[in-house]
């Protein structure tokens, strides 16, 4: 049996990719929530509205391209999240060291996402808006909200 858990669905409008050629890090701060989804790939959650502005401050040490249009967000609170999150996937939502401010990319019920874990009973979950249908109705059919 799955603990309680809430799901939130949202546009992703707001994410923006940050590549960054050379650097480990970004180069400034952004004054955004920034998520590393790759070794030179962030995430920054938040600045739709200020690409132009974040653009210049990265200058040629990378490119910045909004990709959340194409993207949802669900919010999972609760405690069951993580045990949420193996119905149709196969991965170790308990490790120790899937924590607060991580983020991994993985498959749920052939759905490609990146999970990024913002408390220890939140996670948010990116997908593509084409596939966000399917684990919605799976999620809620599982949790009892259907």
């Amino acid at each position: 049996m799955i603990e309680p858990v809430t799901l939130a669905v949202a546009p992703a409008g707001d994410v923006m990719a940050l590549d960054l050629w050379a650097a480990a890090s970004p180069p400034v701060d952004m004054g955004l929530r920034l998520l590393r989804v790759e070794p030179r790939r962030w995430w920054l959650v938040g600045g739709g509205s200020r690409s132009a502005e974040l653009a210049d401050r990265i200058a040629d040490a990378g490119t910045l391209t909004p990709i959340g249009g194409g993207m949802v967000r669900a919010t999972l609170t609760g405690p069951g999240w993580r045990a949420l999150l193996t119905v149709s996937g196969c991965f170790d939502t308990e490790n120790p060291g899937f924590g607060i401010g991580d983020v991994a990319a993985t498959i749920i019920h052939h759905v490609p996402v990146w999970l990024a874990v913002t408390g220890d009973t939140e996670c948010e979950v990116f997908m593509a808006s084409s596939y966000a249908p399917t684990l919605i109705d799976l999620w809620t059919r599982t949790i009892g909200t259907a």
